[in-house]
């Protein structure tokens, strides 16, 4: 990603600074840190946390209260809610990610190539931004998915394109704040090409506040996976989607609310974390928003 060793330690050893500030100074964050890191330890260790396999079916056992056999209880079919949950939070993290990167991917070089070039590029990558803003995100988003079909991967797809505008309209900023500063007029004086000049100066400089944007972003894009998945648009049974599980309690509510009342706090837990995460990193990188 660097063009030079030396690029990529300034930039590690920024973050990791900056990471430590925000653990020593914000206990807010602090919080976020701790229910991130929980999640994160329940999503790689879901084989061994969960009691049984997620589509284990059991009739006899079908909508049991929580006891110490079944934690969370047992669904409809049967099936242990405890581990559903626990497989539900890799989807979720996974897809989350997954989405986030690509629009990391799509919107950061628009954003670089759009602030740098200024003129009818500018124009043109911004009126498509503009176009895909004109629509509420999970109208957009279920528009997509309708088109091209259900399913997490194509769920995946329709958040990204969805939410890059955010990505290109921050970088784009934020390369305009730099285009005309002395070490680019620098890099063009020596005969840098503008590939070099994007790669080499602009994009260490934007990672910081994009990673800032992503991590604000993640739980929208793990907000929309569930959404979707509780239309019946996302993950398909028996996945132990946690959207699709609030669907499958929805109509259980007064005689097992359990079903749906574990997942929703697992979504809730899980959006709370990084919320609380990318407040800090806001704060603590953008002097502007400090009292």
């Amino acid at each position: 990603m660097f063009a030079n060793l030396n690029s990529f330690r300034k930039t590690t050893g920024r973050l990791m600074s900056t990471i430590i500030s925000l653990i020593r100074y914000n206990k807010a964050s602090c919080v976020g840190v701790v229910l991130i890191l929980g999640i994160t330890i329940i999503a790689i260790g879901a084989p061994f946390i969960a009691i049984e396999h997620y589509a284990e079916v059991d009739i006899a056992n079908r909508l049991q209260p929580p006891s110490l056999s079944h934690p969370f209880g047992t669904d409809v079919l049967g099936r242990d809610v405890f581990s559903r949950v626990v497989y539900g939070a890799r989807i979720a993290l996974g897809v989350g990610l997954l989405a986030v990167f690509v629009e990391v991917f799509v919107g950061v070089p628009l954003g670089i190539i759009a602030g740098y070039f200024g003129g009818k590029v500018d124009k043109i990558i911004s009126a498509l931004g503009d176009a895909v803003w004109a629509f509420p995100p999970i109208v957009l988003a279920l528009g997509v998915v309708m088109l091209i079909g259900p399913g997490l991967i194509n769920v995946m797809v329709a958040i990204a394109l969805t939410y890059w505008p955010v990505f290109t309209r921050v970088t784009r900023a934020k390369v305009q704040s730099l285009v005309n500063r002395e070490f680019i007029l620098a890099a063009r004086a020596i005969g840098e090409s503008d590939f070099n000049i994007m790669l080499r100066y602009l994009l260490p400089n934007v990672i910081p506040v994009n990673i800032v944007l992503a991590t604000l972003y993640l739980p929208a894009a793990i907000l929309s996976t569930t959404a979707l998945s509780f239309l019946g648009f996302g993950a398909q049974p028996p996945t132990p989607d946690w959207g699709l599980m609030l669907a499958e309690g929805a109509s259980q509510l007064v005689i097992a609310p359990w079903i749906a009342t574990f997942p929703g706090i697992f979504i809730v837990i899980t959006a709370l974390g990084f919320n609380l995460v990318g407040d800090g990193l806001r704060d603590l990188l953008d002097p502007k928003l400090k009292v």
